[in-house]
């Protein structure tokens, strides 16, 4: 396997430094089908979530959030259709697993005018809400300014801006301590068959200057997090002997930065979870992990 080089990107016309009001990677969506069981799940692996929430009526959705320093990841599921979640629908009907990437704002209404001014179509501002149970007693109200970026932009992952109205009821402190030591999002894998193509498709939004070659594929700099798009001989390489589904272009692995790998491996021990060292990786499966490899690095 080789590193693309630089020439090697197709033609972008997205140049410069990141946009203003997109600072990086909030949170990102774990698509579950049934929400008891993949929080079972995802206990076993060693991380503290929060009580389940529902979303406004109009989402339909519900969710647990596993919160980390300074961003997080979510199990969602829907629990009753609506417009607002057909998208979700539609990929939960295709299998578990990564299926959405929340970009953090300061302002989503100035996010959503920084994007159509890009020439993209983004959706108007949605307001929604869900009541957080707080551990002292009593009820608070996590609330969200969203904006979508268009349909297609990126094939296999949905793309919204994500603006935080209420930081104090979703960064829990009792909900950040996790047995296995999580502390963040280290990186995002995505499998497409050309990492060059589809690296032109994130300078849309990041401008040229988040890409990065890297051996088989094309490392995007968000601003926080790193996506790291990899074709499927190089995640095949990468990850031997781990199962995933590499056909179409999609989100496939999580990897999340730990304080002390020991004690990441001793929690999913404690949790029964199946795991394994693999080329010096400590890897989780995806048929472990609700549709989503997940790694623990240091």
């Amino acid at each position: 396997m080789h590193a693309l080089r630089p020439d090697q990107f197709p033609a972008m016309t997205t140049e410069g430094a990141m946009p203003q009001h997109l600072t990086g990677i909030d949170h990102c969506v774990i698509l579950v089908r049934e929400l008891d069981a993949a929080a079972a799940t995802w206990r076993r692996l060693g991380f503290t979530l929060s009580p389940r929430g529902y979303h406004s009526a109009h989402m339909g959705t519900a969710n647990h959030t596993i919160m980390l320093q300074d961003d997080y990841f979510e199990l969602l599921g829907v629990v009753a259709p609506t417009e607002q979640n057909h998208r979700f629908r539609e990929e939960i009907a295709r299998g578990e697993g990564l299926s959405a990437v929340a970009l953090q704002t300061d302002d989503a209404d100035a996010a959503c005018a920084e994007i159509r001014g890009m020439g993209m179509a983004a959706s108007d501002v949605v307001a929604f809400s869900r009541p957080v149970d707080l551990p002292g007693g009593g009820q608070g109200e996590a609330a969200f300014r969203v904006t979508h970026f268009p349909d297609g932009l990126l094939p296999g992952v949905q793309l919204f801006v994500c603006g935080q109205l209420t930081r104090d009821t979703v960064w829990i402190p009792e909900l950040m301590t996790h047995p296995n030591g999580a502390l963040g999002l280290a990186a995002l894998v995505m499998a497409c068959a050309d990492p060059s193509a589809t690296a032109a498709r994130w300078a849309r939004v990041f401008g040229t200057a988040a890409l990065a070659a890297i051996d088989g594929g094309v490392r995007v700099d968000t601003g926080k997090t790193k996506v790291e798009l990899l074709a499927p001989p190089t995640l095949a390489a990468r990850y031997p002997g781990v199962p995933m589904d590499t056909s179409r272009d999609r989100l496939v692995g999580l990897a999340i930065r730990v304080a002390d790998l020991g004690k990441a491996r001793a929690a999913l021990t404690a949790g029964k979870a199946p795991w394994r060292e693999s080329e010096g990786r400590t890897i989780v499966a995806p048929q472990d992990a609700s549709g989503t490899l997940l790694e623990f690095v240091a």
